[in-house]
């Protein structure tokens, strides 16, 4: 009974969010790591970004142990940590209370860029999801959400996120299971609780000839592809409860979910590889799709010429506006750098990348990296 009332609620509270919203159209940047210039005074980075047309900040407020410092600083006491305030993780400095008191003077959207399974302070021995390994068992990807003290305090750090004047959360790409992932002891059981399947790898990965269906090296399509729609189902679970969350403190707050390339290109890839789907996203109350429509990348990992690759991002774009009900709840994300090696595309490269995005004006965008306002400089992102 109190599920049943638990479901209730959660499906009344996403039906309200996603019919309540109008869906305007965004023209952003995806802040990484903020230029040390705007140390003490951000207000310049949010005035510059403003009188060059850009309507929406999408700022980093988690950080890992690999990232760089906001304002290229150092801190010795959180190696890994969060720039909100918060219980629930080491405190690196309040960089979204800057943010925000400077995004309301130039009327400004901010979005708090989060993360959730790849936090490195989560990444302890306990909390860690399990891969099935033909010799056994091996740490996956990240924090298992089936771990109950796991799952809590990333729940405990949205609604401490939500308590600022924030406009929404964009989720990081880690909101994802990976193909191999769930042998954890937590994730199994949930599953033989559920179905009544007691999991193993010669069960899942063990077969010959299913390639073709399951997308995935030796998958046995009988287990493996409930396996993966019941793995979305969690994921999607897991996200309502950080919207409820979320919601409690702040209503008005919009969500924006990272999608891979892969899902709206092909669903079974989206299922299979991340446990990712378009349908589903919609169905729990995601506003925005943050597609990583990054061209470059695309190419190199496909081996693609770039118009090409081009040419698939505007597909993507395609593809979605038959999933969505408003086009600019697409959020095509596009990069300005190359990922392989950190150096800024070449000026043709950026005029092809804006000739594509013309030919889709009604959908929402983001430009990244964006660390300082001169990064704008020769983009179709400024006016």
């Amino acid at each position: 009974m109190l599920k049943k009332l638990f479901i209730l609620l959660t499906l009344l509270i996403v039906a309200g969010s996603s019919f309540a919203q109008s869906y305007p159209a965004l023209n952003g940047v995806q802040v990484f790591v903020l230029d040390s210039k705007y140390d003490g005074n951000i207000d310049n980075f949010f005035a510059g970004l403003k009188e060059r047309g850009i309507d929406s900040v999408f700022l980093r407020v988690f950080h890992n142990s690999i990232d760089r410092y906001h304002y290229l600083d150092t801190n010795e006491k959180c190696k890994s940590g969060v720039y909100f305030k918060t219980d629930s993780a080491c405190v690196i400095r309040d960089v979204l209370g800057e943010a925000v008191s400077a995004a309301r003077k130039y009327d400004m959207k901010v979005f708090a860029w989060m993360a959730t399974r790849s936090l490195s302070f989560l990444k302890k021995p306990l909390y860690m999801e399990k891969e099935f390994r033909k010799g056994g068992l091996a740490d996956g990807y990240g924090m298992s959400i089936f771990q109950p003290e796991a799952a809590e305090r990333v729940k405990k750090l949205f609604r401490d996120l939500a308590f600022y004047d924030i406009d929404g959360i964009l989720f990081q790409d880690d909101f994802i299971l990976r193909y191999r992932e769930g042998a954890s002891p937590y994730a199994v059981k949930a599953y033989e609780d559920d179905t009544g399947i007691k999991l193993s790898y010669n069960k899942l990965f063990g077969c010959t000839g299913g390639n073709g269906i399951t997308k995935v090296p030796g998958g046995c399509p009988d287990t493996f592809l409930p396996w993966t729609e019941w793995k979305n189902s969690k994921m999607m679970e897991f996200y309502q409860s950080l919207k409820i969350e979320s919601m409690k403190v702040n209503p008005d707050l919009v969500f924006a979910g990272n999608v891979y390339y892969e899902t709206p290109l092909e669903k079974r890839k989206g299922m299979s590889w991340y446990s990712q789907s378009i349908g589903s996203m919609l169905e729990f109350g995601f506003d925005y799709l943050a597609v990583m429509g990054y061209h470059d990348q695309i190419a190199g990992e496909l081996n693609l010429v770039r118009d090409d690759a081009l040419n698939l991002v505007g597909q993507m774009a395609d593809n979605l506006k038959d999933e969505v009900d408003a086009s600019s709840r697409i959020l095509m994300k596009v990069q300005r750098i190359s990922f392989s090696n950190s150096k800024k595309l070449s000026d043709d490269n950026i005029s092809s990348l804006c000739s594509m995005l013309s030919e889709h004006p009604e959908i929402s965008r983001i430009l990244l990296p964006v660390n300082k306002v001169e990064d704008l400089a020769g983009t179709c992102f400024s006016n």
